[in-house]
C-alpha cells in the first residue's frame, strides 16, 4: 500500500507525464527526437544494472496470460521500458554458461560447478580496462559461490586486473537485495551484475508453490531495485536496468519444472525487460534476440567495445538510432 507521500509522488509524476505528452503533440518528431536525444546522460555518465533471475520459466514470468506472479514486473516496470518476448538461451541452459554468455557476448560452453572461468572477456574487463575504475566500479553479487568463475575471464588482454568485486554465496534473495542495495549506496558502481538465486533452488525442490512464491519475491525486489534507483541521484535518469534470467525449466513435455538443461523451449525462453533514458516504453520486441546480444548492447550504452563478443546490437529497444549513444 502506498503511503500519502508516495501517493502524492506518483500523481506528480503522472501529472508531469500526461504535460509531456500534451507538449510533445505540439512540436515536429524531428523535434521530439532531439529533445530526447539531448537529455541522454553522456557515455561516461550512463550506469547499467543487470539483474538475472536464476531458473523462471516464461510461462510463470512474462508468458502467463495473467502475470498472476510478475505484478510489479507487469503493471509497474512494463509500460516504462521495453519487453523483448522472444528472448532465449539457444546455448548450454544452465547457470554459469548462461551468465557467462550474458557477461561475455559469446555462448560459454564451461562447466556449471565454477571449475572453468570463461575464455572471453566480461562487460566487467571491457569496462574497467576503458574506463581506469577500481574494482569497486564494477560489481558481482550472487547467490552462488560458483559465480566467482564469472568475475574475470582467462583471455591474455584481459583478466583479474580488470575483474569485478564481487559478493557471493549469499543465502537468500532478501539478503541479495540488500547487498545490492548497499553497494549501490557506498560505492555507487556504474556497472553491475545481480543474480537472485531463489528461484532455481526452489524450482529444483519440486515445490510448485515455493517456486511460484519465490517468483513473487524476486518480482517484487526487482521493483523496489527501480525504485531505488530512480531515487539516487547518482542514477536517477542515468541507469539502465536490464532484467533477464540465465535459463528456464523444462516444459511439461520434457519433464517439468524441477529441472532444466536441454534444448526443450521451457529451458530457452526466457524472459527480458529493459528500461533506461532512452529505452522505448510501453513498447515489445517479438524479433528473436538471445543472451549473446546483451554484452555489445550494454557496451554501446557505457560507450566501451566489446570486441570478442558476437552477439546483436537490440536496436528496437531504443528510442532513436544507437549512433546518438556515442
Amino acid at each position: 500500500m502506498r503511503t500519502r507521500r508516495q501517493h502524492r509522488l506518483w500523481l506528480a509524476g503522472g501529472a508531469i507525464l500526461l504535460v509531456a505528452a500534451a507538449c510533445e503533440t505540439a512540436v515536429t518528431p524531428q523535434q521530439q527526437a532531439a529533445r530526447r536525444a539531448s537529455s541522454w546522460p553522456p557515455p561516461n555518465d550512463r550506469r547499467v544494472v543487470l539483474l538475472a533471475i536464476d531458473g523462471p520459466r516464461y510461462s510463470e514470468t512474462f508468458g502467463d496470460p495473467l502475470h498472476e506472479h510478475v505484478p510489479g514486473m507487469w503493471d509497474t516496470l512494463r509500460p516504462m521500458g521495453t519487453l523483448c518476448s522472444n528472448f532465449k538461451n539457444l546455448g548450454i541452459t544452465n547457470t554459469n554458461p548462461g551468465h557467462g554468455t550474458v557477461l561475455t557476448g559469446a555462448w560459454q560452453y564451461i562447466d556449471n560447478e565454477g571449475v572453468t572461468r570463461v575464455p572471453y572477456p566480461t562487460l566487467f574487463e571491457y569496462y574497467r580496462k576503458v574506463s581506469g575504475t577500481a574494482a569497486s566500479d564494477a560489481v558481482l553479487i550472487a547467490g552462488k559461490l560458483k559465480f566467482n568463475a564469472l568475475t574475470y575471464s582467462t583471455h591474455p588482454d584481459y583478466g583479474a586486473a580488470y575483474g569485478a568485486s564481487s559478493y557471493l554465496d549469499i543465502p537468500y534473495d532478501l539478503e541479495t537485495y540488500d547487498r545490492l542495495i548497499q553497494q549501490l549506496d557506498q560505492n555507487s558502481p556504474h556497472l553491475v551484475m545481480c543474480s537472485f538465486s531463489d528461484v532455481d533452488q526452489a524450482g529444483h525442490s519440486g515445490v510448485w508453490s515455493d517456486y511460484l512464491r519465490a517468483i513473487e519475491v524476486v518480482d517484487s525486489l526487482i521493483v523496489l531495485t527501480w525504485n531505488h534507483l530512480q531515487a539516487d541521484p547518482d542514477y536517477a535518469g542515468k541507469t539502465y536496468m536490464f532484467v533477464t534470467a540465465d535459463h528456464g525449466r523444462h516444459d511439461d513435455a520434457h519433464g517439468g519444472f524441477q529441472s532444466h538443461g536441454d534444448s526443450c523451449d521451457g529451458c530457452q525462453h526466457i524472459p527480458f525487460l529493459v528500461l533506461g533514458p532512452n529505452i522505448r516504453q510501453g513498447h515489445e520486441v517479438t524479433s528473436l534476440y538471445t543472451q549473446r546480444d546483451i554484452c555489445l548492447t550494454v557496451g554501446q550504452i557505457l560507450g566501451i567495445p566489446t570486441p570478442y563478443s558476437a552477439g546483436l546490437l537490440m536496436q528496437p529497444i531504443f528510442e532513436q538510432p544507437t549512433g546518438v549513444l556515442h
